[in-house]
């Protein structure tokens, strides 16, 4: 069923024919020497300069003792590559094709993933050069969009999505392997068709990425008529994740599992984007299952924890626009999945030094999502490797440190269990069968709500100007658009709206962290600005960003406490700014006058389960013997029922996620049924 067998590149280019006659562990070896090769690579500095022109954001600047003559000096010198970190895209929903009428410059999969590898394989310091690699996860119908499979008796197209050539007569990509097995895993649904994908390096990059996909699908995967998954996922995504190190699977390949320190530096996967749908779930459950693969799950620090990306569509939104049978049903796995995601056990035991992990929910609508998220995770990465040449505030590393990891600690303790607090619960309580009252799991993972939106280069100026109502309008702006957008996605609208109460501010009831339960505990803003640190000194004549009278409106807005509930860092990203055709600065998707502002909500995970739950408690439902019943009965009877099914999900480690959903279940009937006098 599982037999993998695959061919290098170079066998490919002797031959002209894919043949599969090599096995996984030559595979192994040709793989761990083409890594060994990359980092032995030294950047050649001298020669690279001549690749970045002196403009924009590397402009001759006239010198100083905070500024130097030539910018480009500071970011870039002699350095030895580092592979920093591997992102999972797991289930394809970041990616399908609805995602790309959101965004303005990416246009399809393959100028999403050269953004990617552009953007992240040069984050400079004169000493190392950085770069990580993307790997996705999809099922079956995503071919086409993925940049399609290869049957084995036939070469890639002359329009592949990355494997044409190009007017030079290269292709874009080099194909490192050709791998990743059949179209159908399961036993019987193989339509005797072998097919390869292929596993790619980035060519013109300082550093070549390393990009790979591993696919998986029955033919016939989806549900049945009551709702529930026909094919069992530990019979075809599981093995395709859960590798052990005497068999491993085409995913331990690809990160290289063989030895991770000597392939990772000291990271390992610090980013996963994934969705609530089920070709996520269960790829990251068979990931926990597998012990190998929970060691590939990088070392987050407080600079860089751990972090899942999830997209979600509007509480009120889905409710208003799905069909009356899915609208409830949908709130139920939304609850139970967001609720694995924040208390699996085996989720808790990743995630590196403090066990630093962040589940950050962006709006599905979000526009621009693909390339802020990716200017993102570069700003975060450039923090931690390079503090001196992009942040741009008051504040020196030490102390930032200090202040950062302060506010995390409160925020934790607020959130997490430990010897000061109780931590807060997923579902509270609930009553299970035979009156037996049941205590839902502690939260383990920090939640976030994240939105962006893009300024000019002269709004963004105007806001250090104190006399100038800029920076009232751009905090205005971030409260009532950015986050009141990015809340929705947990958060019913009505309790989202400006406050009317005499004496109180605006956003009081949404931002007071001093309320008993508050929805937020801390803001944090961010501008992502594409120019070097030198530059920006020079325009705005100071050593350092003030953010004072951002703060105050702050306060004026929210009634909350300036200093602890909220944090303002300006970022500089001097590789982020597309720089034209002539440059290796091109296809990163900014223009070099535009500011991304990042606004991210850490939210109070106990209000949280129970917007998802309420609406499920609003109307009662005729069953089909003719009994009044409950959102649940119509979504759950079926699946509680099933003992077999039970039994089945508890003999392969999913107890923990079967367990959230009959509370989910119960909480929601109990609460309906008083609720309706049923």
């Amino acid at each position: 069923m599982w037999e993998h067998k695959s061919i290098t590149d170079k066998n490919f280019r002797e031959t002209g024919r894919i043949q599969p006659n090599e096995t996984y562990i030559q595979l192994m070896d040709y793989v761990e020497t083409q890594v060994m090769e990359a980092q032995a690579f030294a950047l050649d500095d001298e020669q690279f300069l001549q690749q970045v022109p002196n403009r924009g954001p590397w402009e001759n600047l006239p010198e100083s003792d905070t500024i130097r003559g030539d910018p480009r000096t500071r970011y870039i010198g002699q350095s030895k590559a580092r592979f920093l970190n591997t992102n999972l895209i797991l289930g394809s929903t970041w990616i399908e094709n609805e995602r790309f009428n959101f965004e303005r410059r990416i246009n399809t999969m393959s100028d999403f993933i050269k953004q990617k590898t552009v953007m992240n394989a040069n984050m400079w310091t004169p000493k190392q050069l950085v770069t990580t690699q993307t790997i996705v996860f999809c099922s079956n119908g995503d071919e086409d969009r993925m940049g399609s499979s290869i049957n084995e008796d036939e070469g890639p197209s002359e329009d592949h999505m990355f494997l044409k050539d190009t007017e030079d007569g290269f292709p874009e990509w080099e194909a490192l392997l050709w791998s990743m097995g059949h179209k159908g895993v399961v036993p019987g649904s193989d339509p005797q068709n072998k097919v390869y994908w292929p596993s790619l390096m980035h060519r013109n990059v300082s550093f070549n990425n390393r990009l790979g996909w591993v696919r998986y699908s029955p033919e016939g995967f989806g549900k049945d008529a009551n709702g529930y998954l026909t094919t069992r996922p530990f019979d075809w995504i599981w093995p395709a994740v859960d590798g052990r190190r005497d068999a491993p699977s085409a995913f331990n390949i690809l990160c290289n599992l063989s030895d991770r320190r000597v392939s990772f530096g000291e990271e390992g996967i610090t980013d996963i984007y994934l969705t609530t749908g089920k070709t996520s779930i269960y790829s990251l459950m068979g990931m926990m299952n597998s012990g190998t693969v929970r060691r590939m799950f990088g070392a987050g620090s407080d600079m860089v924890p751990l972090e899942m990306h999830l997209i979600e569509q509007g509480i009120d939104e889905w409710i208003s626009m799905s069909s009356d049978e899915d609208r409830y049903s949908r709130l139920f796995e939304v609850c139970a999945t967001i609720g694995y995601l924040l208390t699996d056990p085996q989720i808790q035991q990743i995630g590196g030094a403090n066990k630093r992990r962040r589940l950050l929910v962006y709006p599905f609508d979000q526009g621009n999502l693909l390339t802020c998220t990716n200017a993102s995770q570069v700003a975060d990465h450039s923090i931690k490797e390079n503090y001196q040449s992009t942040v741009f505030t008051k504040l020196d590393q030490a102390d930032f440190q200090n202040r950062q990891n302060r506010r995390i600690k409160a925020y934790a303790d607020l959130v997490t269990a430990s010897s000061m607090a109780r931590g807060s619960r997923w579902i509270s309580q609930a009553t299970l069968p035979g009156d037996e009252k049941t205590l839902g799991p502690n939260v383990h993972t920090l939640l976030a709500v994240r939105g962006y939106e893009t300024l000019s280069f002269d709004e963004y100026m105007d806001t250090f100007n104190p006399v100038s109502a800029a920076p009232e309008r751009l905090m205005r702006r971030a409260i009532q658009t950015t986050a009141t957008n990015a809340l929705k996605t947990l958060f019913p609208m009505d309790q989202l709206g400006e406050n009317t109460r005499e004496g109180e501010a605006q956003y009081q009831h949404i931002f007071d962290s001093t309320l008993k339960e508050p929805l937020i505990y801390y803001t944090e803003i961010r501008f992502l600005i594409p120019t070097s640190i030198d530059k920006m000194r020079y325009m705005t004549g100071s050593r350092g960003a003030d953010r004072g009278k951002m703060r105050e409106i702050f306060a004026e807005l929210t009634g909350a406490d300036p200093v602890t509930a909220l944090s303002i860092l300006d970022l500089t990203l001097p590789f982020l700014a597309d720089l034209g055709s002539d440059s290796w600065q091109t296809g990163t998707g900014l223009r070099e006058n535009e500011i991304i502002m990042e606004v991210t909500l850490a939210v109070n995970p106990s209000r949280v389960w129970k917007n998802l739950l309420e609406p499920t408690t609003d109307e009662i439902f005729q069953l089909p013997k003719g009994k009044e019943g409950t959102a649940a009965n119509v979504w759950g009877d079926v699946l509680m029922a099933n003992e077999q099914l039970h039994q089945r999900m508890e003999k392969d480690g999913l107890g923990h996620y079967l367990n959230l959903l009959k509370m989910a279940y119960h909480w929601s009937n109990a609460e309906a049924r008083k609720r309706h006098d049923l």
